[in-house]
């Protein structure tokens, strides 16, 4: 875990290292969720491996959003807590994402593994116990994957 150091012109921000245990790239911005809890799973469970989040599920173990791209098989850094330069939003059909209210500001996982969305509603939380992810930011996410600001809370 790494925690930044006192810093009065930066936000606080607490990174985690992982090793992908994905087939392909986690790319910047993606929502990470460590392996564990499902059967499948049981013999690549060491604290360490992670993958994306599925498409439109819920999100168990969830890490955070990485800042980097991190290769399959390699190791890199995902924020669990603090203010987030780009989540990734999911591509949906005339849809805006983003601070229509403080409600309608958190975010579930989207159609896209590794993105996000919200249905505009106050129940478009991401996670539960206490994690979730919010935008910040408003974005158009018709026709494209598109990036928004936040803050996750992930520990």
């Amino acid at each position: 875990m790494q925690i930044q150091q006192l810093n009065r012109t930066d936000a606080e921000k607490v990174f985690v290292v992982i090793t992908n245990a994905d087939a392909d790239t986690i790319t910047t911005g993606m929502g990470v969720r460590y392996v564990g809890g499902a059967a499948a799973e049981v013999v690549s469970t060491n604290g360490a491996n992670a993958v994306k989040v599925a498409a439109d599920a819920a999100m168990p173990q969830f890490a955070g959003i990485a800042n980097q791209d991190i290769a399959s098989n390699g190791a890199g850094l995902v924020q669990a807590f603090g203010y987030v330069n780009s989540i990734l939003l999911s591509a949906e059909a005339n849809k805006t994402v983003g601070v229509t209210g403080i409600a309608n500001s958190f975010l579930k996982v989207g159609a896209v593994a590794g993105s996000f969305t919200s249905t505009q509603t106050a129940q478009a939380l991401s996670t539960f116990a206490g994690k979730f992810v919010q935008a910040w930011t408003t974005a158009n996410i018709s026709g494209g994957l598109n990036y928004a600001a936040g803050f996750v809370r992930a520990i």
